[in-house]
Formats: structure tokens, C-alpha cells, sequence
């Protein structure tokens, strides 16, 4: 029997299925209700030999990876853009043919595929997710009592995070129809933050325990938060070969174009991982400007600062970061403050 190659294109509802075989024709196609044992039931069902099974990473692709893994299917899971750019071939952009798009790239072996998180990788990203939902909702509300306000020619001014509920209350008072429309915004600013600073506790309390998290601690600028993130980032440190590479991965290198005479380094890629790169720029701002113990990776991305800028200083401690906290999970150690011991490969 000939091997075949089945592609997946996932929606919430339905997914579109089509197999075919090593000349790329049209073995079978059709769609399954989006559950791995209707899926699997339904790959099953002819009893044809599949070598690879494709479905491209988004929202529901772990869940069904994992489930189509255990039930003991060759499934992967590619990369977005690839599977974007083989898309973008077709006149006809619909399920069907995108299934058959992915069956292809199967076939072809014209893919990358992705590495699919552990379940505890994922369950403490979506702690982390969650609180940083929250701050950016508490923030949004601060701002728009502010802007309410400051329509009646009331200031808060500069005020602390605790501070800020008396303060606008103090404004407010005497004034009847402003309190019932603020008194609301007020308790549902006390609300959201109390279930932030929960989920606050939380990180705290899995940091604690955690012995990597706390070996990279000790990095200067690198707190429990940017920990937490480059650990579930990263999730197995085994999958890349060399510790540069975490830089590349999380979207911290220069892109590049070259073609005929032109050759030139355009600005970094940005792919991969956002919310960990963002938490490295925050760890790099915070070795440059708020670290007062001194070091060779200071030195090193304040040398960057005086003959660039502060900005891509950072950049460049944070690609740096990922590399030296990458080298750290591996080898078991703690940061290198003198000269001589910080020789980390980069």
C-alpha cells in the first residue's frame, strides 16, 4: 500500500480533511467535526497507511495534536507562515482548499514544524496571560475615570496605586450624578485588581519552588515574571541545538535581504514568541538603567549605547539575555558577574 498524506484545516466546528497519495492526487476528502476521536475516526476509517498528518498552529492545535498523538497518528504541527505563503498560492481561498494546501506540504516535506508546548508549559502561560490581562484592563479604567474627569475640570494628578481610589472619590464628592457614574468604575477597578494581585501570588508562589526560575534569577534585570515567561517560552531547552539560537527564536536578530548586488541588515524579525520579547526588553531596560552592581553585559550594552542608542542597546542585551539564560538552564549554574567568568557563548 502507497503512503499517503492528510491535511487538516481547523476550525472551531468543522475541520476540512483531504488525503492523498505520493504523486499528489486526490485520495479522499470531506470533513469531521472538530474532536480528536471524530478525527481520528475519520483518518482511520479507509485504513490507509499515513505517513504525515498536517494541521497548521493556531488556538485548538495543541489540544488536538496531543489527543491525535495518543490516539497514535503521525500528526505535526507547522508553522503559520509557511502554511500562509502556500495559501496565498491559490485563486480560491476556502477550507477545502486549504486541507489540500497542507496535504501537499505534507507530501512535499516543504514545511517547519512547531514545537507543541507541555500541558504545565501552558497552563502557567495562561496564569501569566491572564494577569497581564488584567493590569492592562486596571490601566484602562484609571485612564478613562481620568478622562472623564478631567471633562469637568477634575485633576487627579499624580497618584499612587492605592492613592488613586480616594483621590478621585475626593474630587467627586458633593457631586450626586458624578458619583453614580463613577462609584461603579471605582468597584470594578477594586475588583479587577484584587483577582490581579491573586494571580500575582500565584507566579510568586510557582517561582518560589521552582529551581530554574530562581537560577535565573540571578541574572541582573531578569525578575520572577520574565523568568516565568522564558521558561514556558522556551518549555524544553534541549530543542535547540545552540543557545544563539533562543535569540533567533524569539525574534531578537536583524532580518536579512540580499539578492544581486543588494545586501543589507533591516530591523529584527520580531517572529515568534511577543510576549517573552517583550519581558526581555523589559529586564534589558531595567540591567541598563535601574541595576546598580556592575558587570560585563552592562558594560557591554552601555559600550552599544554610547555609539548608537539606548534602543538598540536593549535590543541587543535582550537577544543577549535569552542566549546567557538559555546556557544557564542547561548547564545547571547561576550568573557570572566577574570578566572572566561571563565568557557565555553568544
Amino acid at each position: 500500500m502507497t503512503n499517503c498524506f492528510a491535511g487538516l484545516d481547523v476550525s472551531l466546528q468543522k475541520t476540512a480533511i483531504c488525503v492523498v497519495d505520493e504523486k499528489g492526487s486526490v485520495i479522499r476528502e470531506g470533513t469531521a467535526e472538530t474532536e480528536p476521536h471524530k478525527l481520528a475516526a475519520w483518518l482511520k476509517e479507509k485504513g490507509e497507511a499515513i505517513e504525515r498528518i498536517g494541521l497548521e498552529a493556531g488556538p485548538c492545535s495543541s489540544w488536538l495534536f496531543k489527543a491525535l498523538k495518543d490516539a497514535g497518528l503521525p500528526v505535526i504541527c507547522i508553522e503559520t507562515r509557511h502554511a500562509s505563503a502556500v495559501m496565498q498560492a491559490q485563486n480560491v481561498k476556502t477550507d477545502r482548499n486549504d486541507a489540500r494546501g497542507i496535504a501537499q506540504m505534507m507530501r512535499t516535506g516543504w514545511f517547519k514544524a512547531v514545537h507543541v508546548k507541555g500541558e504545565e508549559s501552558q497552563k502557567v502561560r495562561a496564569i501569566l496571560s491572564g494577569r497581564r490581562f488584567l493590569l492592562d484592563r486596571r490601566v484602562d479604567l484609571d485612564n478613562h475615570i481620568r478622562a472623564m474627569l478631567r471633562t469637568f475640570g477634575l485633576k487627579v494628578g499624580v497618584v499612587g496605586l492605592s492613592a488613586f481610589e480616594p483621590r478621585v472619590r475626593e474630587l467627586i464628592a458633593g457631586d450626586g450624578d458624578l458619583e453614580s457614574c463613577i462609584a461603579p468604575l471605582l468597584e470594578a477597578r477594586r475588583a479587577i485588581h484584587a483577582n490581579f494581585r491573586i494571580l500575582t501570588n500565584m507566579v510568586m508562589a510557582y517561582v518560589q519552588k521552582d529551581a530554574v526560575c530562581r537560577r535565573l534569577m540571578t541574572v541582573p534585570g531578569v525578575g520572577p515574571l520574565t523568568a516565568l515567561a522564558f521558561k514556558t517560552g522556551v518549555d524544553d531547552p534541549a530543542r535547540f541545538q545552540k543557545s544563539r539560537h533562543v535569540g533567533v527564536h524569539f525574534g531578537l536578530t536583524p532580518r536579512k535581504y540580499a539578492s544581486g548586488e543588494v545586501d543589507y541588515n533591516g530591523r529584527i524579525s520580531r517572529n515568534g514568541d511577543a510576549f517573552v520579547r517583550e519581558y526581555l526588553f523589559e529586564a534589558a531596560h531595567c540591567l541598563l538603567v535601574r541595576s546598580k552592581k556592575w558587570c560585563a553585559l552592562k558594560a557591554w550594552g552601555l559600550r552599544i549605547a554610547k555609539r548608537s542608542s539606548i534602543s538598540n542597546a536593549r535590543v541587543a542585551v535582550a537577544r543577549k539575555l535569552a542566549v546567557i539564560l538559555h546556557r544557564i538552564w542547561i548547564d545547571g549554574t547561576e550568573f557570572r558577574w566577574t570578566k572572566e567568568d561571563a565568557a557565555v557563548t553568544a
